[in-house]
């Protein structure tokens, strides 16, 4: 059985680590950062797209009786004051305009300036043009580390059962959408030291002021850490893969090791592939995924895609929401008579009452999982730009035997996450796995729905533009002197559709 991982193509490098695993959802990953953070006595790191000072860590009974506080900035401040020697670092995306009005204000005054002279927070504008740094990563004392989809801010709490109304389920005092996503935890010296001197290298190059951090002890988490409720994975190594189209801060050339991971699992997997991701429109995936559906010979195989009804925002569909739809349709056709089963599904959530929820669930994480036996969770969405523009980081677990301890660990946490989505205990399925979730799914028993994209107004849009000649998710760095506008390409016609479909889309 070939080895899907590969240093130096699809791997920036690997590490041992002790104890490791996947926090789902919102709610434990938060929990669990919490617990550990408390623990500190040398340092936290903290790089992210998006932080608020207000985000609310503990909730509910997690909340009564709280040690520390509860909310993000309050509770880091707290924790510089109890301990002297901790030294806090974070490092947020300075975001585009574009984001402005949905990201909080007067960031740097509110983290620094009302806070230990300890906690230090920068803006990040250290990246490729029309690129945003997108890792999502923190590590704590040389030894504990977290990575994957989820940021410390609001609109991102919520359980894994996914109610339609949870009085808990406020940002701000208002309610949010059900919410989905995934972070794995870490816990090891060496791979912990690895995200640290990334982190340092980013820091330095955003900043200009470099950080020496203490020598880690080991003494800070047992031998034996694991966050509670945690989905464990029965690994002794970790790989790590990147995408930054310029290489920096590590000083190596441009690196793509995330896309190459999953160009390399999909032309691997023998019997099954897995995948959840916020937004499928890259061109390179999709073509690869197609090809692999139209290999004669082998095993029929079982694909299964979980994402977004639709795009949340006009903005989000203008950007991915027609090429998501493109790729749909075409894996669609490509999967026809060729004995694989392909099913593409989204989530409701948890309803009482007649009828079907107002709104799906948002998934907004980013997993693959192959054979059992090969499992990556991280910040890199299945888009063009997470592939080649944007800064990501992944984290891969891999068995050669899917039998073995590692390869029984990963079957249980797909087939935990597909329970999730269907909003069961527990899930066992058989050899036709995309035919009892198409049933399930017909029948709606359960949360799980069949994705309907590409609808009338998309195909209507696709008549007239080609979604992948738009500037809004590129695959490559652009040409400095390239003059397309806002309504290049065809861009004009199909803001026009959209917008007026607007209103009967929701």
């Amino acid at each position: 059985m070939p080895r899907i991982l590969s240093p130096g193509r699809n791997v920036w490098c690997e590490r041992p680590v002790r104890n490791a695993g996947l926090l789902i959802d919102g709610s434990d990953y938060y929990r669990a950062f919490y617990d550990a953070a408390r623990r500190a006595r040398r340092y936290i790191l903290l790089s992210g797209w998006q932080f608020d000072s207000d985000a609310c860590l503990l909730r509910g009974e997690d909340a009564d009786g709280a040690p520390a506080p509860v909310t993000l900035l309050k509770f880091l401040d707290s924790l510089c004051a109890r301990t002297p020697e901790l030294q806090i670092y974070i490092l947020a995306w300075d975001f585009h305009v574009v984001f402005a009005i949905e990201r909080e204000w007067l960031q740097k005054i509110v983290f620094e300036w009302t806070t230990s002279e300890r906690l230090r927070f920068r803006f990040d504008s250290n990246h490729v043009d029309k690129g945003c740094h997108h890792q999502k990563f923190a590590v704590i004392d040389g030894e504990l580390s977290f990575l994957g989809g989820l940021d410390l801010c609001n609109d991102r709490w919520d359980t894994r059962r996914h109610l339609e109304k949870n009085p808990l389920r406020l940002s701000r005092g208002e309610p949010h959408k059900p919410f989905h996503d995934v972070q794995a935890y870490l816990h090891g010296r060496e791979v912990s030291e690895s995200l640290a001197d990334l982190f340092l290298a980013r820091w330095s190059a955003a900043c200009g002021e470099p950080i020496e951090l203490p020598a880690a002890d080991g003494a800070t988490f047992g031998d034996d850490y694991a966050p509670e409720s945690a989905a464990p994975l029965a690994s002794g190594r970790v790989a790590l893969s990147r995408t930054d189209p310029r290489g920096a801060p590590t000083g190596t050339e441009g690196c793509r090791e995330i896309c190459d991971l999953y160009l390399d699992a999909i032309a691997r997997a023998e019997r099954s592939i897995y995948i959840e991701t916020q937004y499928f429109s890259s061109r390179e995936v999709s073509e690869a995924l197609i090809q692999r559906l139209r290999r004669v010979g082998g095993s029929p195989l079982q694909v299964v895609v979980v994402l977004n009804m639709r795009a949340e925002t006009l903005k989000e569909e203008v950007a991915v929401g027609l090429a998501q739809a493109k790729v749909i349709d075409d894996l669609r056709k490509a999967a026809e008579g060729t004995g694989h089963a392909l099913g593409i599904y989204y989530t409701v959530p948890a309803h009482e009452g007649e009828g079907e929820p107002p709104r799906a669930t948002y998934i907004h994480s980013k997993v693959m999982i192959v054979d059992d036996r090969f499992c990556t969770v991280g910040s890199a969405n299945l888009t063009n730009r997470s592939c080649a523009v944007d800064t990501e980081l992944n984290a891969t677990f891999e068995t050669d035997d899917p039998g073995d301890a590692l390869g029984r660990s990963i079957c249980a946490a797909r087939l935990g996450l597909m329970a999730e989505h269907l909003g069961l205990d527990e899930l066992s399925c058989g050899a036709d796995l995309v035919a009892e979730l198409d049933d399930r799914a017909t029948r709606r028993d359960g949360r799980l729905r069949i994705h309907p994209s590409p609808d009338e107004t998309q195909r209507a849009a696709l008549a007239v533009v080609d979604p992948q000649a738009l500037p809004f998710d590129p695959d490559a760095i652009e040409d400095e002197e390239d003059d397309r506008t806002i309504f290049a390409h065809g861009l004009g016609a199909l803001w026009r559709r959209l917008v007026s479909h607007r209103d009967d889309r929701r």
